[in-house]
């Protein structure tokens, strides 16, 4: 059997690993179109800072990683996050995300009162919440995440809190991102309960009284509804959203954001090298019936007589099986005449910029509060969020150094594609000073600009995505699409979807 892989990104390359193990009488090839491997993932080393271009973490509790990192023999190297207080930038006024919140639902009386992000207004708004009925889904049972969230909590809540929370994790406009394709747990605890603020606190309840202790509550199943992101925030923001797969995805103060208040073990994963240790290792420990190749532009694909035909930068290859982990952009240059395919080469994608700057302590003049902030979209900025680096991953950053990675893009400003990179430093450095209340100057900037890189799961996305693989199966045997424009966009997404699919073909 003759097995070809289009895309040398994590997922790929995953497929490639444990595919050549899986078939070691498989002749594999895998083909990337860039000069390297990883694609989203990029460590860099300045002087004694180890700096992630793109997602900085994965979520722990999305186990299918650290079984891949276990596999390479890397485990010993993993290091968790500091956790630290998350913050909600908002027109000039910095404020702490209300405690006992889960991905800004309120859920405890307390904490969510004595709240300065959100007036009186906003919450007695959310409070009503608790007499609403469930909200009217689509025939396909989707709605949009701003248009759910604003008819359960109100204006004030979406744009204040839910909408930095979670527009930021896919790097999208929240009245178009499907929430049946997204956080698809907040529409069963609706259809359960009724409400969210009810059917958040009950779930809550009920997992208190099933004996989780409050610090393990997070990884419940009531958890993993705002945990289903969590994982991408960095992709997302940074893509992107993501990261994100911050893959992916995206701060800090993103990732506490899910309680409002920091935990006692962080749950975000790290490798002492960066992350591109990782696709170091796959790379070098790849089966020997495996080939990899770089710089290599797939076009022209066609199938015919049980084989498939295509071009590898002029010269024409044959395969029995292809496997397809790429974004939706090549889907235009392939199948072009096929309208089956449209579900994912019409899918919106969305840019961003990464901006990691690192300063002197010694002279920093401003007040590092917590891990990061998120900062509100009608705030006048192009900026969306800060992690500080030295804070949430201290083995990254020397003692005596500071350094904040700060993302910047939002639907509809187009500062990331239209800006030289000096131009964007000097927007990050500016912007983040004046949000942040300091004068001091960088040693060093470098940016990280990705442009369309997080595609966008808005309303309808599961539907398309099931009608392109029902087509797939039908008129094209031996073709599997897998990677961020189908089953999620986090790292461990990514390396689930690549076991998964070995798994159907070592049957």
């Amino acid at each position: 059997m003759k097995v070809t892989i289009v895309g040398g990104g994590l997922t790929g390359l995953t497929v490639a690993y444990y595919l050549g193990h899986a078939k070691p009488d498989w002749q594999i090839q895998l083909y990337e179109q860039a000069p390297r491997f990883g694609g989203k993932i990029q460590t860099q080393r300045v002087d004694d800072f180890v700096v992630e271009l793109g997602p900085d973490s994965y979520l722990s509790r999305k186990t299918e990683m650290t079984d891949l990192v276990t596999d390479l023999g890397l485990a010993e190297t993993l290091v968790s996050n500091e956790t630290g207080q998350a913050y909600v930038y908002d027109r000039g006024s910095m404020h702490p995300i209300p405690g006992g919140s889960i991905m800004g639902i309120p859920t405890e009386m307390m904490p969510f009162v004595k709240a300065t992000l959100i007036s009186w207004v906003g919450k007695l708004r959310a409070g009503l919440d608790y007499f609403k009925s469930p909200y009217s889904l689509d025939e396909n049972g989707d709605v949009s995440i701003g248009h759910f969230f604003r008819y359960h909590l109100g204006q004030e809540m979406m744009d204040k809190l839910i909408e930095p929370l979670l527009a930021g994790i896919y790097g999208g406009d929240i009245y178009k991102i499907s929430l049946l394709s997204t956080f698809p747990h907040f529409i069963q605890v609706e259809q359960k309960y009724g409400n969210m603020v009810k059917g958040m606190i009950n779930a809550k309840m009920s997992h208190q009284k099933a004996g989780v202790s409050k610090g393990a509550q997070g990884a419940a199943n009531v958890g993993d509804v705002p945990r289903a992101g969590k994982d991408t925030m960095t992709d997302a923001q940074f893509a992107n959203k993501q990261a994100a797969q911050s893959i992916s995805t995206q701060t800090s103060g993103a990732m506490k954001a899910a309680k409002g208040t920091a935990s006692q073990s962080g749950m975000f994963r790290q490798l002492m090298g960066g992350l591109e240790s990782v696709i170091n290792a796959i790379v070098e420990q790849m089966p020997s019936n495996v080939t990899l190749t770089t710089e290599a532009l797939v076009s022209n694909i066609s199938y015919k007589d049980s084989v498939y035909r295509f071009d590898v930068n002029g010269q024409q290859v044959t395969t029995d099986m292809l496997v397809l982990s790429t974004p939706p952009a090549t889907y235009k240059a392939w199948f072009t005449d096929d309208a089956g395919f449209d579900g994912v080469r019409n899918m919106e994608q969305s840019s961003c910029a990464i901006a990691i700057m690192a300063f002197d302590k010694s002279t920093f003049d401003g007040e590092l509060k917590g891990s990061g902030l998120l900062i509100t979209r009608k705030t006048d900025t192009p900026l969306t969020a800060c992690t500080i680096l030295n804070q949430k991953w201290p083995q990254t950053t020397p003692d005596d150094k500071i350094v904040l990675r700060v993302f910047i893009g939002k639907p509809g400003n187009d500062v990331v594609e239209r800006y030289s990179d000096d131009e964007l430093s000097e927007v990050a450095l500016n912007e983040i000073q004046r949000i942040m209340n300091f004068e001091a100057n960088p040693e060093w900037i470098k940016i990280n600009r990705l442009i369309h890189c997080m595609p966008q799961y808005n309303v309808g996305h599961r539907a398309a995505i099931t009608a392109v693989r029902d087509h797939v199966k039908e008129h094209y045997p031996n073709l599997y699409l897998i990677g961020t424009p189908f089953d999620g966009i986090g790292i461990p997404d990514g390396v689930k979807q690549a076991k998964e699919l070995v798994q159907r073909l070592s049957r």
